[in-house]
C-alpha cells in the first residue's frame, strides 16, 4: 500500500488584496483624526496577521517535503493454523471450529432429488456456491452471514466445515542428535540393489498435490487434472514434482521406485501450497474417476473431514489404496487425512533407520520410510534435498506399483499392500508402535520374497521394558527376525548390556518370523547414569551364510524418556 505524500496548501491572499500594496486601499479624504488611527491601527493588525500566516501556512523552504511511504506487509508463512488463530471466533457461530475456514460451509445430500433441489434454491439465494461434486452431491458454500441460510429450509446439522489442507510445514521441535541424511542413498536403504526401469509399468498412481510440473527425470506422459488455478505469471509450487520423482524418477540421478508407473497429476493446491478438504475430497474423486489404482496425498489437515471420508470411501470401493503423509508437527497423533484408519499413514526415519522428530506418532501408523534430506527433483532440471513425510509416503506407493506390476499373476493394489505389510522390517518396540508402525519398508524384501536361498538373519531392534503398575518386568528386549527365504537353525545371538554378556541360542526361526529375547539386566544404572550401552550379535550356525551381515549386528545407547519410564 502507498501512502501519498501530503504538504499544506499555501494560504491565499484575499481577494481585495491590492497586488502591487499587499493590503487594502484607503482613502484619507474626510477621514477625522481619531478614524484614521482607527484605521491605521486596524491595516497595521490586517498586516501583522498576514504576514503570520503566511509563514506558518508554507514551511515548504524550511522543512523537507512529506516523503512517499510504502507499507511494508511482514510476509506470512501459508501456515493455516496461525492465520486462523488471527480471525477467531470468524464468523460469528458459536459452534465454530477455529480449525474451519471462516465463511465457509459444506453440505452433502444422501439422494440426487434433494442435490438437485438444494442447487436450484441455492441459485436464488445470498449463499454461494463456490464449487460441487456431483459424485459426493456436494456442494461448497460461501457466505456473509448465517441469516443468509435462512429459507433454504436446512436443519442445523446438515452443514459441516470446510478445512484448510496444506503442504506440510516443517515445525519446530526437540533438537535431534546423530541424524544422518539419505541423499541419493534411499534406494539402497530400502533393498534395491537391481534394475528397477521397468517397475510399476501398467499401474497408474495419482499425485494429490501442488501439481507435477516438467522434469528431466519425469516421463512426459504425465495426466494432469487442475482443480486449483494458479496467479497469473507464477509457477506451480514444486513440491508435487518432488514427490512424484520419488515414486517415478527414471534418470541415472534420479531414480524412483516404480519409474514405469503412469502418474496422474491431481492439483488441488496453489502456488502457496494451500488447499481445502473439500479440494482434496475432489481429487480423490478425480483420481478414483480417472482409474488410478494407488494414491497419494502429501498433504495434511487438523480437520476431520467427514466428506474428506466420503471421498476416501468412494475411491477404496473402487479399489484404489491411498497413502498419506502422517505429518511434521512433531505430534502424537496423524495429521487428516493419514488419521483415517481406511488411509495408510506413512512416517519418517533417516538413513540409520531413527525415528526423526518431526515424524507424527499415531496408534495407527502403517509404515515408516525416507524423510531426511533424500534427493528429489526440482523445477528446471534441478535436485533438491528433500526432508519430510511427504517424501516419506511416495516409497511405499511406488513399492505398491512394483510389487503389481512385476507380481508373475495380476494383483489388486490392497493385494500388493498386505504383501508390502508382511514384508516390512521389525523397528521400535515389538510388534507395531506409534512411531514405527509396523516398521520400516523393504522393498528389495519384498520383491525377494519367492526366491528360495535366501539366508539373512537380523538385529531388527534393542528396546527396554521398562516396569509398570501393572507389569513389574523389565529388562532390554532385542527382537530378532529371519529377513531371508529358507529356515534358520542353530543361531547364536551374544546380547552385551553395559560390557555384560548373555549369550542366547534361537534354535529355529522360520522365514518371516521374528522372535523377540528379553534380558532382565541394566535397569539400575540406566535409570541412574541415564543411559545404557548395549550390543547384540548374530552368528549363524556352521553353513550359512547371511546374505546382509550389515544387519547382524546392532550397537546403540538406549536413554530413559524425557516423560520418564
Amino acid at each position: 500500500m502507498t501512502v501519498p505524500s501530503q504538504t499544506h496548501p499555501r494560504l491565499k491572499m484575499p481577494s481585495n488584496f491590492s497586488r502591487a500594496m499587499g493590503f487594502l486601499k484607503l482613502t484619507s479624504s474626510q477621514m477625522s483624526p481619531r478614524i484614521l488611527i482607527a484605521a491605521l491601527a486596524l491595516v497595521i493588525g490586517l498586516l501583522l496577521s498576514w504576514l503570520l500566516m503566511s509563514t506558518s501556512g508554507d514551511d515548504s523552504s524550511t522543512k523537507e517535503p512529506s516523503r512517499m511511504v510504502k507499507q511494508i506487509v511482514e510476509p506470512v508463512a501459508p501456515n493455516p493454523t496461525s492465520d486462523r488463530k488471527i480471525r477467531e471466533p470468524s464468523d460469528r457461530d458459536p459452534k465454530f471450529d477455529p480449525n474451519a475456514i471462516p465463511y465457509e460451509r459444506i453440505i452433502a445430500f444422501a439422494s440426487e432429488d434433494a442435490y438437485r433441489r438444494f442447487l436450484e434454491k441455492l441459485a436464488n439465494s445470498k449463499i454461494r456456491n463456490l464449487g460441487q461434486i456431483d459424485g459426493l452431491r456436494a456442494v461448497r458454500l460461501g457466505f456473509d452471514s448465517l441469516a443468509d441460510f435462512n429459507g433454504l429450509g436446512l436443519e442445523p446439522g446438515d452443514l459441516e466445515f470446510n478445512y484448510p489442507v496444506s503442504v506440510p510445514e516443517l515445525r519446530e521441535v526437540a533438537p535431534q542428535t546423530g541424524i544422518v541424511g539419505f541423499n541419493n542413498s534411499a534406494l539402497e536403504f530400502l533393498g534395491i540393489t537391481v534394475d528397477n526401469s521397468e517397475w510399476g509399468r501398467g499401474v497408474k498412481i495419482a499425485v494429490i498435490d501442488t501439481g507435477i510440473l516438467p522434469h528431466l527425470a519425469l516421463s512426459e506422459n504425465i495426466r494432469h487434472i487442475n482443480l486449483v488455478e494458479l496467479t497469473e505469471g507464477v509457477e506451480a509450487n514444486s513440491h508435487g514434482t518432488s514427490v512424484a520423482s520419488l515414486i517415478a524418477g527414471n534418470h541415472p540421478n534420479m531414480k524412483g521406485v516404480a519409474p514405469a508407473a503412469d502418474l496422474i497429476s491431481v492439483r488441488v493446491a496453489d502456488e502457496t501450497g494451500y488447499s481445502s478438504s473439500f479440494l482434496l475430497a475432489q481429487g480423490i474423486i478425480e483420481a478414483s474417476n480417472a482409474g488410478a489404482q494407488i494414491i497419494n496425498i502429501s498433504l495434511g489437515s487438523e480437520g476431520d473431514s467427514p466428506l474428506v471420508r466420503q471421498a476416501v470411501d468412494y475411491a477404496t470401493e473402487r479399489g484404489a489404496v491411498i497413502f498419506a503423509s502422517s505429518g511434521n508437527e512433531g505430534s502424537a497423533n496423524a495429521a487428516y487425512p493419514a488419521g483415517d484408519p481406511d488411509v495408510f499413514s506413512v512416517g519418517a526415519v533417516d538413513a540409520l533407520g531413527q525415528h526423526l522428530n518431526f515424524s507424527n506418532a499415531d496408534n495407527d501408523l502403517a509404515f515408516t520410510a525416507p524423510g531426511l534430506e533424500v534427493q528429489a527433483a526440482f523445477p528446471g532440471d534441478n535436485i533438491t534435498s528433500f526432508t519430510g513425510t511427504s517424501g516419506s509416503v511416495a516409497f511405499p506407493v511406488g513399492a505398491v506399483a512394483a510389487i503389481m506390476s512385476e507380481s508373475p499373476t495380476p494383483i489388486t493394489a490392497r493385494m500388493a499392500t498386505e504383501i508390502l505389510r508382511t514384508y516390512t522390517n521389525e523397528a521400535g518396540t515389538p510388534g507395531a508402535d506409534p512411531q514405527y508402525g509396523l516398521g520400516m519398508i523393504d522393498v528389495g524384501r519384498a520383491m525377494q520374497r519367492n526366491t528360495p536361498g535366501i539366508e539373512d538373519l537380523a538385529v531388527a531392534s534393542q528396546t527396554y521394558l521398562f516396569p509398570t503398575e501393572d507389569n513389574r518386568s523389565s529388562g532390554l528386549q532385542v527382537s530378532i527376525e529371519n529377513r531371508g527365504t529358507e529356515p534358520l537353525y542353530q543361531s547364536t545371538v551374544n546380547i552385551g548390556i553395559a560390557g555384560d554378556q548373555y549369550p542366547v541360542t534361537i534354535q529355529s526361526l522360520q522365514p518371516n518370523e521374528r522372535k523377540v529375547i528379553t534380558i532382565p539386566a541394566g535397569l539400575g544404572l540406566l535409570m541412574e547414569e541415564g543411559q545404557l550401552t548395549v550390543k547384540s550379535d548374530i552368528t549363524l550356525s556352521t553353513g550359512n551364510r547371511d546374505a546382509k551381515p550389515a544387519n547382524d549386528s546392532r550397537n546403540e545407547v538406549i536413554t530413559v524418556p524425557e516423560n520418564g519410564p
